[in-house]
């Protein structure tokens, strides 16, 4: 895709433009019109889907993400902040051709702060194309934002402010409330653009709400009852910056952010015998501060470079105490983590059908954590409870995109990644890994309407450092060991996709996944001198079978004028040897099944949009440990929203959800020791209702 501004050629290249000086003598009104035809033919010849702004003008929407909302066959993905190294952790969202440089903002608070005025369209990328890195997604978005405009003197870029400040509050139907506040800030000038953001959110956590605990034996006799009352409440705070430039004849890219996580869960548990109540309370802050770099730019007509370096530091403090009575029980964890990437990309277009890139990225990694458990004052050893892990990893990357006809695209690529994990502390351990992470995909264009997408890869788990390190739950009485000698888990993956879009907004896509595991990662025993402990470890081969579907239409044809449904559906089979008893069962914490449905309508003669979305449908788990099965269910629960536009600067909106309540129920079956060894020893029921809440939002755009 091309097109021009002052002089300058913008040239789209692997999903990133660069500017170079335009050639001719020909004025910018023509060179404008024939570059604004090659766009036309670049989007053709690739089958990018573009969506003007003007095609959503009828919506009003107040952003980016409203706008990407309303695009068929498309959710937004995150970025996933839990994956070590960038490459592996990008989303399918990109902005001017860019992934976000931070891997940790969430993408839909990004689109949220672009406003829909400054949208000159968004392309729909489905399937692959030469010179464009999908990073392994079937469909990215594209959201490209208008030029800054030139200075009425027409000596230079003239500078353009943009910003919104926006105000809320939050009301639980028990009583709880807290404010919320937003600040958004951009000037851009030309090609320099810089971005400040302020946000303070309030959360009333699902956790929370008033309920019954319930013990018996195996045989049914009810040994206990207990009243519950709990409340987590959840505050979350972010101040970033960003600023791009020119720079040596490319663009660089700064981003950097401090946020913060307050957590603070209070919970009364009140015997009906009269016996002593317990109390436990828990508080964890964690703080963590990024700074990320990057730098592209063209070395030719078909070459491009990109570097991108990045620093992450987090601080997490935590305690947990319970008192019952003259017995009191505490946990506490400090824990502090880094990440440090390095990555350079160099992408080549062949020509219009065949592309290649290649990448190499380097990450140092640390999580360096301090446990302590008491029981009465009297410290219990606990295996993991003082320990540093570092990880030095490397990832080497080869990928070719080859269309051999205009309704195919092939994909191919291999990643080789190396890796030395060092553990220190009380539990010293050092580990090496080499794996290879093949990909192979194909996108075939059945008709303009219908497309097919195949893909066959290997793919390697990211251990979780948290799994390294030793932790508790004091309300229920649950204490984890560290692990010790965790690998990651391997998966040759299998996915098979059919798209059909149909009437003029409307996309059905069916999605069904195969995966062969290695080395899955649940729960095992650790035996210590002193006690026995439940772990996170490896337990074997395993297998996972995934159908999602997912599907948007329009609702005008139905009489319902300006409506439209959105619905995803995930169906989960899993199966594994269970380590304790030998028998097959499903993979821990996976749910059998995911569901959301929204409908919403836009009324834009009485400046209204509203909603209704019931999600959570059907959705349970079950958890195996070496001395207990837990099973969780949750209802379905909704949210209503309306949202109101005043003026052309205000929008007023009010969101209610699961104002009667939303039930949770929890069943634990525990053993004396193992399941394989021992006799069913108990069995504790938990039911919950967790209060519903409302808010109010008031939200004023400024500039532009």
């Amino acid at each position: 895709m091309v097109a021009a501004k002052q002089g300058l050629k913008m040239v789209r290249i692997g999903g990133t433009v660069w500017r170079r000086a335009a050639s001719g003598a020909a004025s910018s009104a023509v060179l404008a019109l024939i570059l604004a035809s090659a766009a036309q033919a670049q989007d053709a010849r690739t089958g990018i889907e573009r969506y003007e702004a003007s095609s959503f003008a009828a919506n009003a929407p107040a952003n980016a993400a409203d706008m990407l909302a309303r695009v068929p066959g498309f959710s937004i993905v995150d970025a996933d902040a839990d994956v070590r190294g960038y490459s592996g952790a990008q989303g399918n969202v990109l902005i001017d051709g860019e992934r976000p440089s931070s891997k940790r903002e969430n993408i839909g608070d990004l689109l949220k702060r672009i406003p829909a005025r400054t949208v000159e369209r968004i392309e729909l990328i489905r399937g692959g194309a030469p010179g464009i890195d999908m990073a392994g997604y079937a469909v990215i978005a594209n959201v490209i934002r208008r030029s800054a405009s030139t200075s009425e003197a027409g000596s230079g870029p003239a500078a353009t402010v943009e910003g919104a400040y926006q105000a809320g509050v939050v009301v639980s139907t028990d009583g709880w409330a807290a404010p919320s506040g937003q600040f958004e800030y951009t000037r851009r000038s030309g090609d320099r653009t810089l971005d400040l953001a302020l946000s303070s959110e309030p959360e009333l956590d699902d956790d929370s709400g008033e309920g019954l605990i319930r013990k018996a034996t195996a045989d049914g006799v009810v040994t206990e009852e207990k009243d519950l009352d709990t409340r987590t409440t959840v505050r979350q705070s972010e101040a970033s910056a960003g600023y791009r430039a020119p720079l040596a004849g490319g663009r660089l890219t700064t981003t950097a952010a401090v946020r913060g996580e307050q957590t603070r869960t209070e919970s009364d548990f009140t015997p009906r015998d009269g016996s002593d109540p317990e109390r436990v309370d828990e508080d964890e802050d964690f703080t963590e501060a990024e700074l990320t770099a990057r730098y592209a730019r063209s070395l030719g007509p078909k070459t491009t470079l990109e570097v991108v370096a990045s620093q992450q530091l987090g601080w997490l403090d935590g305690a947990e105490r319970s008192v019952e009575g003259d017995s009191t029980e505490s946990f506490s964890e400090k824990t502090d983590t880094g990440e440090s990437i390095g990555r350079v990309d160099l992408a080549y277009e062949h020509s219009s059908k065949l592309a290649f890139s290649a990448g190499l990225e380097g990450a140092f990694n640390f999580l360096e954590s301090q446990a302590r458990l008491e029981e009465d004052g009297v410290a219990v050893p606990l295996p993991g409870s003082d320990v540093r892990i570092e990880e030095r990893r490397v990832e080497g990357s080869l990928d070719a995109a080859w269309k051999p006809h205009d309704r195919w695209v092939i994909e191919a690529g291999l990643r080789i990644e190396d890796s030395t994990i060092t553990q220190s502390g009380d539990a010293p351990l050092e580990r090496s890994f080499l794996y290879a992470k093949p990909r192979l995909a194909a996108t075939w264009d059945m008709n303009p309407d219908t497309q097919w997408r195949l893909s066959v890869s290997r793919e390697v788990g990211q251990l979780d450092f948290g799994d390294f390190v030793a932790s508790a739950s004091l309300d229920t009485g649950q204490v984890t060991a560290g692990a010790a000698d965790l690998v990651p888990d391997q998966t040759w993956r299998l996915t098979a996709s059919w798209e059909r879009r149909f009437w003029e907004s409307g996309a059905l896509t069916l999605t069904y996944t195969h995966d062969e595991i290695s080395d899955v990662i649940d729960r095992v025993l650790v035996v210590t001198p002193d006690d026995v402990f439940d772990a996170p470890g490896n337990i074997g081969d395993g297998s996972r079978d995934t159908l999602t579907l997912d599907a948007a239409a329009p609702l005008d044809r139905f009489g319902f004028a300006g409506g439209r449904v959105r619905s995803v559906l995930l169906w989960r089979t899993s199966e594994v040897t269970d380590p304790v008893t030998g028998d097959t069962r499903g993979i821990s914490k996976e749910k059998p099944f995911e569901g959301s449905i929204e409908v919403s309508q836009d009324l834009p003669a009485h400046r209204l949009h509203w909603g209704f979305t019931v999600e959570h449908i059907g959705e349970k788990k079950t958890e195996y440990r070496f001395d207990e099965i837990k099973r969780e269910r949750e209802a379905v629960g909704w949210t209503a929203y309306v949202e109101r536009r005043i003026g052309e600067r205000w929008r007023l909106r009010a969101e209610a959800t699961d104002l009667f309540g939303r039930d949770f129920d929890e069943r634990r079956e525990t053993w004396d020791g193992p399941r394989s060894t021992r006799m069913l020893d108990e069995i504790e029921t938990r039911e919950r209702r967790t209060p519903g809440f409302v808010s109010l939002t008031l939200r004023r755009s400024m500039g532009g």
